[in-house]
Formats: structure tokens, sequence, C-alpha cells
């Protein structure tokens, strides 16, 4: 049974170049991985009195797939320096709920950047992987994949987006370098170490 990584752009933009990048990135997966994409723009701003049993069906479906995931792969800009709010307002809603456990422990993550910038990016790969290992999950620590200046790295041919030599390159790195994690006991051993923690708290 092929295993899955579930694929999420940071922008909402249509024609994004990180929409773009992620569906390139999938491209890369090996033999036994599928790609799952997802949109994120039904995923509301967080309320906990929302959360729960009525959480939202948008929301209770990607938690149900990174659940079921090995792993996920983020595509996002950066924005004034950090992350995009729809990147961590989706971090808010699948890190719930904290205790017992929740759907992003143990699960390994990856991340690439894209930036019409010829300097920005890597603050924003450097905060989502913070939260996401705060959160209990498991950030790929190298490389950094940032593709700069990216108006002039993307091309289409044929319907089909292509990036430069370069840049696919690195972008095919970060996802077999996900993928590796996810052929470890990483995420078990995360998982047991979390399930530690929540006993102790509860003692």
């Amino acid at each position: 049974m092929a295993k899955s990584i579930v694929f999420l752009s940071g922008s909402l933009r249509e024609g994004s170049f990180n929409t773009r990048l992620a569906r390139i990135a999938a491209r890369s997966l090996p033999e036994g991985y599928d790609a799952v994409f997802f949109d994120l723009k039904g995923i509301p701003p967080y309320n906990a009195d929302e959360d729960g049993d009525n959480s939202p069906a948008d929301v209770v479906e990607l938690r149900r797939l990174i659940h079921d995931a090995a792993g996920v792969f983020w595509a996002t800009p950066e924005y004034n320096y950090a992350v995009p709010g729809i990147v961590k307002n989706v971090i808010d809603w699948i890190s719930r709920p904290i205790f017992p456990q929740n759907c992003l422990v143990g699960k390994p993550m990856n991340a690439a950047v894209a930036t019409i910038s010829t300097t920005n990016g890597a603050r924003a790969l450097s905060e989502l992987k913070r939260m996401w290992n705060t959160s209990g999950g498991f950030s790929v620590p190298l490389p950094d994949c940032v593709i700069t200046m990216a108006g002039t790295k993307f091309s289409e041919a044929d319907g089909v987006d292509e990036l430069d030599a370069t840049s696919a390159k690195m972008v095919a790195l970060a996802v077999a370098c996900l993928v590796r994690v996810c052929e470890t006991n990483a995420p078990e051993t995360l998982a047991a170490n979390w399930q530690a923690y929540v006993k102790a708290l509860s003692s």
C-alpha cells in the first residue's frame, strides 16, 4: 500500500509561485508514495469555541489527511520576515487538541520557499520548522530550500510548470530528505516521547 505525503501551499493567490512549487515538488516523489493536495482557502481563523466536536469540515478533513500521511511538505512565501498568516492559522488548528495527542505528533515535515525577493525566505522556513517541532512534529533540518527571484525561475512547457535546473535539483533534494526521514523510526520515537511527556504531566 502506497504511503502519502500531504502537499500544502502557504499562498492563497491564484497562480501562486508556491502552489506551483508544491506541484513540481510532488512530481519527485519516489515509487510507493502518493501526493495528496489540500487547498487551505476553506480553513477559517482559529477559534477555540468552534473547535472540538463541531470543528469545521475542512479542518476535520485536513487533520485526517495529516494523521494518515507519512509526512507533510509545505511550499510557502515569506511575508514581513515571517510565515504568512494562513500558515500560522493552519498550524493553530492542526496542533489541537494538544493533549493527549494531535495529528502533528511524530509527523515528518519539510518545506520550501518561493519568493520574488533576492534575500528573503530563510526566516519563514526557520519559523515554520520551529512551530512544527514545538507542536510535536519533526521538521527536516537541512537543507534549506529557498527559490529566490521566483519570477525568473519558473517556466511552462505544454501546460506543465518547470523550474530551472538548479532550483529543481534543490526541490527534489528537499523531497528526498523528507522521504528518507519517513522511512526511519524517527516518527515512532517522537510519538513515544510525546506520550511519555503527557504521562508525566498527568501522573
